[in-house]
């Protein structure tokens, strides 16, 4: 059995070298205005992007870029020549969806692999087989389709690279074509901008047949009856174990989620992943990590429920009251940045505080190795002079703490 390779998000620069960093093999991030993923994307300039992809490289990790958008014929030149524009960058792979980009990209990038979105509804073996008869080398399957959907199509098409989601938060409409954002925001679902209209809150009203005048509202006791379109968050994490025989990678879903969100699920699946296949006992502390951070109620997807075979009384399982749409849940985490200055002979690193942080507080440190606490014991701003707290707002904080650090580390509290 070949090991299967851990795909995370990065949608910025930071989250880029937090996947990469915490050894995700494969990193993927969005393209200006060629991604259905764009309005979570934080990289919005070409040199940027450039210079996070050589990061990406740098760490060991291989660099995919997404490019899936369906276009209309308006949005044609626009793509074309934002392919001309990264043809420079080196990307690893191209993630695209519409068979119209498929010839563009071999146009300009016909030595990068092209991988398939998910967003193609790839569904059967004789599909597969259509795209790796064009070149493709790998791709992202349909997030409805059952584990032994996918162990007949690796059966079948055996050198054909599949991708499959492991992780994240799922998307109520089909291989995540919603209308809804057409509708309720003027904000095109093949494009670049969903606004998770799925995790609204809605009210739901009644209409009595001899009474079609009067509404009446439908409540229950409790907020989350009325997100009844958000789903539960997918979480594989308890029966990888099933589906590493059959496929090649395995994808996070976080397009929005915060560098401590991408370093507990790499971390966590990738220690998973390695003890299984490695015969090695698995460490229950790293595996739990999918639960400390902030997460809908988990399921394990399409991928072990066939739908058929569901009675009637289950379907409730899917959207409940238990699974809201927001998440009020935080966990704060502050990051560690590669920029230092030195007093009294000490370094003082630069901090990123996403809450209050005060001298004397104990935090929880994570490094790719191990996890530990550390203390703050003191903190400066850029001129040296002490600082009796820090903020989000407050500007060039530089910390000392009781152990040595390293760049580019995270620190989280739960809250």
């Amino acid at each position: 059995m070949t090991k299967p390779t851990l795909v995370a998000p990065w949608g910025s620069y930071q989250k880029a070298l937090t996947a990469a960093r915490f050894w995700a093999e494969e990193v993927y991030m969005w393209v200006p205005f060629t991604s259905l993923r764009m309005r979570q994307n934080k990289i919005l300039d070409f040199n940027e992007l450039k210079k996070t992809v050589d990061w990406v490289h740098a760490y060991g990790s291989r660099a995919f870029l997404t490019m899936n958008i369906f276009p209309r014929n308006n949005d044609i030149k626009i793509f074309e020549s934002t392919v001309e524009r990264i043809a420079e960058i080196g990307a690893d792979a191209i993630i695209f969806s519409d068979p119209g980009t498929f010839h563009i990209l071999k146009k300009y990038l016909p030595n990068t692999h092209l991988h398939l979105s998910t967003q193609t509804s790839t569904l059967n073996y004789s599909a597969v087989k259509f795209w790796y008869d064009l070149g493709v080398k790998r791709i992202v399957l349909a997030r409805e389709l059952h584990i032994k959907e996918i162990e007949e199509i690796k059966k079948q098409v055996p050198d054909m690279e599949l991708e499959v989601f492991v992780h994240g938060a799922m998307c109520m409409s089909y291989s995540g074509r919603c209308l809804l954002w057409d509708y309720m925001n003027w904000r095109p679902w093949n494009k670049w901008e969903c606004s998770h209209a799925c995790r609204f809150k809605y009210k739901v009203w009644i209409e009595e047949e001899r009474r079609p005048w009067k509404l009446f509202q439908i409540d229950e006791q409790g907020d989350w009856t009325h997100y009844i379109l958000s789903s539960k968050d997918l979480c594989t994490i308890q029966r990888l174990w099933e589906i590493l025989p059959y496929v090649d990678a395995m994808k996070i879903e976080g397009r929005s989620k915060s560098e401590f969100y991408v370093w507990a699920v790499v971390k966590a699946y990738k220690h998973v992943r390695d003890a299984i296949l490695e015969w090695k006992p698995i460490d229950e502390t790293i595996q739990n990590l999918v639960n400390i951070i902030p997460h809908r109620e988990y399921w394990s997807g399409f991928l072990f429920n066939e739908l058929a075979n569901y009675p009637e009384w289950e379907w409730e399982s899917f959207t409940t009251k238990t699974s809201p749409g927001p998440l009020f849940n935080r966990n704060y985490f502050w990051i560690i940045e590669d920029e230092y200055i030195e007093k009294d002979w000490i370094k003082y690193f630069k901090y990123s505080p996403k809450e209050v942080v005060e001298e004397g507080m104990i935090l929880n440190y994570l490094s790719p190795d191990t996890s530990w606490e550390l203390k703050i014991e003191e903190l400066i701003n850029e001129k040296g002079k002490t600082l009796e707290k820090g903020t989000c707002n407050t500007p060039n904080i530089y910390i000392k703490t009781n152990i040595e650090l390293k760049w580019w580390e995270l620190l989280y509290k739960n809250a």
